[in-house]
């Protein structure tokens, strides 16, 4: 019976195989493109099918995240990830001979290689390497040989493995457009070399790209600082409000919701870039990590260069990343703060505004009772003359008092009746009104 498995599971297991080490015998060259992309890299391989159709070799397929073609006179070797492309071009000259070659980073020695295609790419070269492989014994390589082949005058130099090789990088852009890596191998197998040309390449690419987010965040440190400026004025100001009960406090909210507004810009503007330095630079550290450098005499070592240079710059970036968290975090409380005040004097005015009412109502009451004792009165008077004006039309004869004595009789029970009438009227009212204001 076969067995039933996750549709994920081989892709995720050949994940771990995607972009294989080679090994490396002998001398040569090896020349990295990077290109990045916004969106979608589909423009770059668009490109590149083109190219390879023209050489008879099959596509690269959307799906497809590593491709390594052995063609004539060179190996291609092509990787996608998340943002960039690279495309590396792999010579293997064999020479045997011992010291670099008198045509290394000359690109006429190369002329096999498809520089056109590279020319002609729809997307700009983010970063050129080149990486020259040669053999050496001893302290057949001088200092003065390294920076003239090189290009530069200051460069950073290493031995790996224990002295089994070693490594020169120029850190710079010659006037070709490439930055220039030397690759000396001693006693290095070849597999040990093609791991180490790997993590060569991967050093100076990740170096590259864990600067790229170094210039956005320069150029949004000066806001960054007038907004940590402003918060704090407004925080001072708000806690001046606070101490004296003033009023005030909602003049506030304006201004703290325009710093949130910015902050929150900012951040969408700066996160993924922040979040993908961070990344590039553990990358980035691991390599330099995995070629286990040592201090070369007469050098100054790699690591030493890197610290002098490569540190403050992902620490500018890292502190940017921490200042903004710290900003939004300060905004936040400021506005919890703001709200809780806010809610406090609304409060207040809620209290102020219910004594209000009942003073009023209590007032309402007074004069209510003081004009029913009025209209009572009023009521009295005039029911008791309506009395006296219908006993007036009766013959004496037939009333069993006198007129006075009736008026008099009748005083208490008109006064009664009409209490009882206007009492009942106004709490039907006084009903009816409650019952409109709980439907509302």
């Amino acid at each position: 019976m076969t067995m039933q498995e996750h549709p994920l599971r081989r892709a995720l297991s050949n994940e771990l195989h995607t972009r294989p080490f080679f090994g490396y015998d002998g001398t040569g060259r090896l020349i990295r493109y990077m290109f990045l992309f916004e969106g979608n890299d589909s423009s770059i391989l668009a490109h590149v099918n083109s190219w390879l159709e023209r050489c008879s070799v099959t596509i690269i397929e959307n799906s497809e995240k590593f491709r390594r073609e052995v063609l004539e006179h060179f190996i291609l070797r092509i990787e996608r990830h998340t943002e960039f492309i690279t495309i590396t071009f792999i010579v293997n000259d064999n020479t045997g001979n011992m010291g670099l070659p008198v045509f290394a980073f000359n690109k006429d020695a190369a002329s096999f290689l498809p520089f056109d295609m590279i020319d002609t790419m729809p997307v700009p070269v983010f970063h050129a390497i080149w990486l020259e492989v040669a053999d050496f014994e001893g302290d057949s390589i001088t200092s003065d040989a390294i920076c003239e082949l090189l290009a530069v005058d200051n460069s950073g130099s290493s031995q790996i493995y224990e002295g089994a090789g070693q490594v020169h990088f120029s850190f710079d852009i010659d006037n070709t457009g490439f930055s220039r890596i030397i690759l000396l191998k001693n006693c290095l197998n070849p597999d040990r070399v093609g791991r180490s040309i790997l993590r060569l390449l991967e050093l100076e690419t990740y170096r590259i790209l864990t600067l790229f987010g170094l210039p956005n965040v320069r150029s949004q440190m000066s806001e960054l600082s007038a907004m940590e400026k402003e918060l704090q004025e407004l925080i001072q100001n708000l806690s001046r409000q606070i101490d004296i009960e003033s009023n005030d406090v909602d003049a506030l909210l304006p201004r703290l919701s325009k710093i949130a507004a910015r902050v929150e810009e900012m951040s969408a503007v700066t996160s993924y870039r922040l979040s993908a330095t961070k990344a590039y630079q553990e990358i980035f550290l691991a390599r330099v990590s995995g070629l286990n450098m040592s201090r070369l005499d007469g050098f100054q070592s790699i690591p030493g260069f890197l610290n002098r240079r490569m540190l403050p710059a992902m620490q500018t970036c890292i502190a940017f990343g921490e200042r903004l968290n710290s900003v939004s975090e300060r905004v936040a409380r400021a506005g919890s703060l703001l709200r809780a005040q806010t809610e406090t004097m609304i409060q207040n005015q809620n209290t102020a505004l219910l004594a209000s009412m009942d003073k009023r109502a209590s007032t309402q009451l007074r004069l209510q009772q003081t004009v029913e004792g009025l209209s009572v009165i009023a009521g009295t008077y005039y029911g008791v003359r309506l009395v006296e004006y219908i006993a007036t039309t009766i013959p004496s004869q037939y009333l069993p008092l006198a007129i006075t004595q009736i008026k008099a009789l009748s005083v208490p029970i008109v006064a009664f009746n009409i209490y009882t009438i206007i009492h009942q009227a106004t709490r039907t009212k006084h009903r009816s009104v409650c019952h409109k204001n709980t439907i509302t």
